[in-house]
């Protein structure tokens, strides 16, 4: 009898210690956008200005917008146009767009339409902008991600 308990001891040990629990990566919702981006804006086929970082991330609101952002926090250093906005994506087809989306820059609330915005394989972008203070101008937009979502989870 002594035996078959000792048995049992030894293999509920076995069993708790060699149960150890195997962590899942998660990804945010908007992983196949997220992440730091070294982009350049171009006006027809004509650099405007670049390199520039902007900061994509995902919202608190739902599973389908992000937070396009450059930094600023005035009208004036921005990275590039001084903008934070939020956009809508589509994860399965790797598309972005805002339709008159608020500036979110205190005391520069113009509106900014993005279409035709993709990730094109894992780390590439290109989108088309209109800022509300030019709103004659399309202003293509494209670049590459500096920084992924990955690296992010491997600190």
């Amino acid at each position: 009898m002594k035996k078959i308990i000792y048995l049992i001891l030894i293999a509920v040990v076995f069993i708790s210690v060699s149960c150890e629990p195997t962590y899942k990566k998660e990804y945010s919702t908007a992983y196949p956008f997220a992440g730091d981006w070294t982009l350049t804006s171009y006006k027809g086929a004509a650099k405007d200005f670049g390199p520039f970082e902007v900061k994509i991330y995902n919202t608190s609101l739902s599973k389908d917008s992000v937070w396009i952002d450059d930094y600023a926090t005035t009208s004036s250093n921005g990275h590039y146009w001084s903008f934070k906005f939020r956009a809508k994506i589509d994860i399965v087809n790797k598309t972005i767009t805002a339709k008159a989306e608020k500036n979110q820059i205190a005391g520069y609330a113009i509106p900014i339409n993005l279409t035709n915005g993709k990730v094109v394989g894992t780390d590439s972008i290109t989108m088309d902008v209109v800022f509300g203070d030019d709103s004659t101008t399309t202003y293509r937009i494209a670049g590459h991600r500096t920084t992924s979502y990955e690296e992010y989870m491997k600190q």
